[in-house]
């Protein structure tokens, strides 16, 4: 049995491991933590990413959250079929055989809002390719640069994209999407500064499109880091991902936030190398997030202060300071971040609060097709 209160798991031996395991109750207090952040679920475009599962999604749904962001087209299409009213592709189609599939996941949940993004007017051309001769317009959000850098369009050069949304044919501009990904303040008061200042950078803008005769319908921005600030200002939705899970990136940069560790990769210890103060597990990179650093990866529960030294496919060689676990035994292991790691595995077992595998979660976006 593996004990550190309040995790538990009863029979390790009956999981083969590496395995990715999800505490349900951590889970469920997650989803009910950032409703309470924001006085409930009306105000949340969750994002998937993190989980890619159809049960979190119900979840998320039960609990009120208004609608779903999505990176991949799979993505939309499982919030899509469990039930979501509304889901955002936040991501910028180019591919005409993208379009096309997007046109017809919109069709197949006619009575959904499925919204596309763009940030540039070859996305919005992309988009009109498909939407033209339609009986239903295509709902597409302009996706605005608030300093990431990664997508959008600056908000210098915003309007004309989003005067080409709303002129073109076939295309109904449908808001306004943007995300801060970039500022990660660890101290509160900088965060809420830094939203705060994209809060009103959206509204200005959104006044100045609606002065123009063009609706802007919806406004979702943040992240897991920012979202309270979004979600608690009228008019605009905030975008919670990873807070379903956490992982210690969350923990570390943002240790205010009422979150929890709910996923983690269940491993084994195959040798042990009492001269060099080092284990070697069966965590390799295809069992964990590997876009951090090395030493930022994974922390062992009940074991913080080991750090992984090294890495390969199927291994994972972590260094202690003080007794070493012996061969065989099995360790839980935090992911430095956890929405890759959701990837690394076909689903999740689901561990209760006694220890007991009880479900077994599909990660049924794992794939893109």
């Amino acid at each position: 049995m593996i004990e550190h209160d309040p995790y538990f798991i009863a029979d390790p031996d009956a999981i083969e491991t590496p395995a990715m395991v999800v505490f349900e109750p951590q889970v469920d207090a997650n989803i009910a933590a950032l409703c309470d952040l924001v006085g409930g679920g009306t105000n949340l475009m969750a994002h998937v990413k993190t989980h890619k599962s159809e049960a979190i999604v119900r979840k998320q749904l039960a609990a009120g959250i208004a609608g779903f962001k999505c990176a991949t087209l799979r993505e939309l299409e499982m919030t899509l079929d469990v039930g979501a009213t509304e889901s955002i592709l936040a991501y910028p189609m180019l591919q005409q055989l993208k379009v096309d599939r997007f046109a017809k996941i919109a069709d197949a949940h006619a009575e959904a809002k499925v919204y596309a993004t763009a940030g540039d007017l070859a996305h919005v051309a992309a988009l009109a390719a498909t939407a033209a001769g339609r009986d239903r317009p295509l709902l597409v959000m302009l996706d605005l640069d608030v300093g990431m850098h990664r997508t959008g369009a600056s908000l210098r050069g915003a309007a004309e994209v989003y005067a080409a949304i709303h002129n073109t044919p076939g295309l109904e501009a449908a808001g306004l999407h943007a995300y801060d990904g970039h500022e990660h303040f660890q101290d509160p008061q900088a965060r809420a500064g830094a939203a705060q200042k994209h809060i009103n950078d959206l509204q200005t803008f959104r006044e100045r499109l609606e002065g123009a005769g063009m609706p802007v319908p919806r406004v979702v921005a943040g992240g897991s880091f920012s979202f309270p600030y979004y979600a608690r200002t009228g008019g605009i939705h905030g975008s919670p991902g990873t807070v379903v899970y956490w992982d210690i990136n969350g923990t570390t940069r943002m240790p205010d936030l009422p979150f929890v560790w709910a996923a983690m990769v269940l491993c084994q210890v195959v040798e042990r190398h009492p001269e060099q103060q080092t284990i070697t597990t069966d965590l390799g990179v295809k069992a964990i997030a590997a876009d951090p650093p090395l030493a930022s990866r994974a922390r062992l529960l009940g074991h913080m202060d080991a750090r992984l030294i090294l890495q390969n496919e199927e291994h994972g060689v972590f260094l202690f300071k003080g007794d070493l676990p012996a061969v065989g035994d099995y360790l839980l292991a935090i992911p430095g971040h956890v929405c890759p790691t959701t990837i690394r595995f076909p689903g999740s077992f689901v561990i209760d609060a006694e220890g007991t595998v009880v479900d077994f979660y599909p990660h049924t976006a794992r794939d893109r097709q």
